[in-house]
């Protein structure tokens, strides 16, 4: 049985990466060793996003168009980080869980996100949860959801748009996902968790 770890500092984790890399396993895995609030964007604005997108006329499951990218990811990142800065404002420590692939790879959002800790009294980690196309694919195909459907059914066509190479440009815990991992995902992150409840 895993003991929650204790920190007096309020710290915030983006635990980032590709869908299908285990980044929502991953995070909760950190939340259970750390007893920090896990706040998974699906879980907050699926319910939200869905209803928008067929108030749009538009597909539930899209989650590749014009259409979704403009009007229903915004707000998805925007309900995320406002629920995130409710907890880290009132001292709850939070494991955030999102692709956070524009965001965590734009200087100035990273710089944003920082300085809002820093003015919150709470410190910053990022965790990018790296695999390859192979292991994704797998997990995609496991987890059965439909809003994977377009992913799989247009695989060449997605993955020729995915950066492998792609990091967070703040400082990152990496963690590798790929089925083949020489260490288990609970392992890594039971390090990563180790290392955050060292208050700096």
């Amino acid at each position: 049985m895993t003991t929650a770890l204790r920190t007096d500092t309020t710290t915030l984790v983006l635990v980032a990466g590709y869908a299908g890399s285990g980044k929502s396993e991953a995070g909760k895995l950190l939340a259970s060793a750390t007893g920090w609030a896990l706040l998974d964007k699906d879980t907050i604005s699926r319910p939200m996003t869905e209803r928008l997108l067929i108030a749009l006329g538009g597909d539930p499951d899209d989650r590749h168009s014009p259409s979704y990218l403009e009007h229903a990811r915004p707000l998805e990142y925007e309900c995320l980080m406002k629920a995130v800065w409710e907890n880290v404002e009132c001292g709850t420590s939070v494991v955030a869980v999102a692709p956070f692939l524009t965001e965590s790879s734009d200087p100035r959002w990273a710089a944003r996100v920082s300085r809002r800790c820093v003015r919150s009294g709470a410190r910053m980690a990022t965790i990018w949860v790296d695999s390859d196309l192979e292991s994704m694919r797998d997990r995609l195909i496991s987890r059965n959801a439909s809003r994977d459907t377009w992913k799989l059914t247009h695989w060449h066509a997605y993955t020729a748009g995915l950066d492998l190479d792609l990091r967070p440009v703040l400082p990152h815990h990496l963690i590798d996902n790929r089925i083949g991992a020489s260490r288990p995902l609970a392992e890594q992150v039971e390090s990563v968790a180790q290392v955050l409840r060292t208050v700096s």
